[in-house]
């Protein structure tokens, strides 16, 4: 007599939609996919927007920003900003600004960083210099790249795959328009249904400090670009190379020396085949962390649903720079693992 087969069922993977609003969390985004479990957890389950807010800056971070910001008002026809009467990010016609001008204004901003300790200082100090430099690097490899064409910053994009719940959504560096599509469509901001000519995702790396010298200085060792792409950085492009459908994705890296420029021509991580793969290690993670979300689902108590949450990650605090959120919140997190 044959015995009837059961099938069991995997709890996790219930055609109803979890309430991940519980918890505060109604989307992913490329970087913090990017996060380890316990990190991620931390960040945007136990804090608020509110503490996330007062997490320490560091300045390598504030540095790149600057770049960005200064090509950005350089070569952009709209950028994408936060509304102050709607509060949510909208797109707005940018006035070009010239060389020096854009410099100038980045740095403006830059100035009013707030370095965190005595090392963040000298850093700060340093890149004082360093930033304006890399900038300069960026103007010859963007007035290339964009010639006379239609220029978007931090276009937000919002991508739902069908094989998660949640969508993702993030901001490009550089969406590169042709003017032409965009004149036909009668746009006049630069929302535009057609693919881009290009997104190029830019990435900025400065001077390392090193031993004091014997005059109490500080020294700094040279940026180098790199000779491949960083997986992480592929996978980010990946999502905006998705979601976009450019014609060609390209990875540009700057320093205060030089620049280089990765695209399918010379990278045969992005080829469009190839990049589907990265895109598909960010779905695999966001199946992952969507199912870690959903574990707890059963719990009335949200603090303990949150705890139980917290209670399956790892805390990884040996990580090299993801913990780099101040004393007062690392040391909230240290004893609320310690307690579990």
């Amino acid at each position: 007599m044959l015995k009837e087969k059961i099938k069991l069922e995997d709890p996790l993977n219930e055609a109803t939609l979890p309430n991940f609003s519980r918890l505060g969390i109604d989307h992913h985004s490329s970087t913090s996919l990017q996060y380890p479990d316990g990190i991620f957890a931390f960040r945007y389950i136990i804090c608020s927007q509110e503490d996330r807010r007062k997490f320490d800056g560091n300045c390598n971070m504030a540095s790149g920003v600057a770049v960005g910001d200064a090509l950005s008002y350089r070569f952009a026809k709209v950028i994408w900003k936060m509304n102050p009467i709607t509060k949510k990010l909208a797109p707005t016609e940018n006035k070009v600004f010239t060389d020096s001008e854009a410099i100038d204004k980045a740095m403006e901003k830059f100035r009013k960083y707030k370095p965190v300790n005595n090392l963040d200082q000298e850093k700060f100090d340093h890149y004082l210099e360093e930033v304006p430099q890399t900038i300069r690097q960026g103007l010859k490899v963007f007035g290339e790249l964009c010639g006379n064409h239609h220029v978007v910053c931090e276009q937000m994009v919002n991508h739902q795959d069908n094989k998660i719940f949640l969508p993702i959504i993030g901001r490009t560096d550089f969406s590169i328009f042709s003017s032409t599509d965009l004149r036909s469509e009668q746009s006049s901001v630069g929302v535009s249904s057609c693919s881009p000519l290009s997104i190029c995702e830019l990435k900025t790396s400065f001077g390392k400090p090193m031993k004091k010298r014997k005059d109490g200085s500080r020294s700094f060792s040279k940026a180098k670009l790199p000779s491949i792409p960083n997986p992480l950085h592929l996978q980010q492009l990946s999502f905006y190379a998705t979601a976009l459908k450019p014609i060609e994705a390209k990875l540009v890296y700057l320093t205060a020396d030089g620049s280089n420029i990765f695209h399918k021509g010379n990278c045969a991580d992005l080829e469009p085949e190839n990049l589907k793969n990265y895109y598909e290690q960010l779905i695999r993670i966001a199946k992952r962390r969507e199912r870690l979300l959903k574990r707890h689902e059963h719990i009335n108590d949200i603090d303990r649903m949150k705890l139980e949450i917290i209670r399956d990650c790892d805390s990884q605090f040996n990580h090299p720079f993801y913990w780099r959120i101040g004393n007062y919140y690392l040391n909230q997190a240290k004893e609320l693992w310690k307690k579990l």
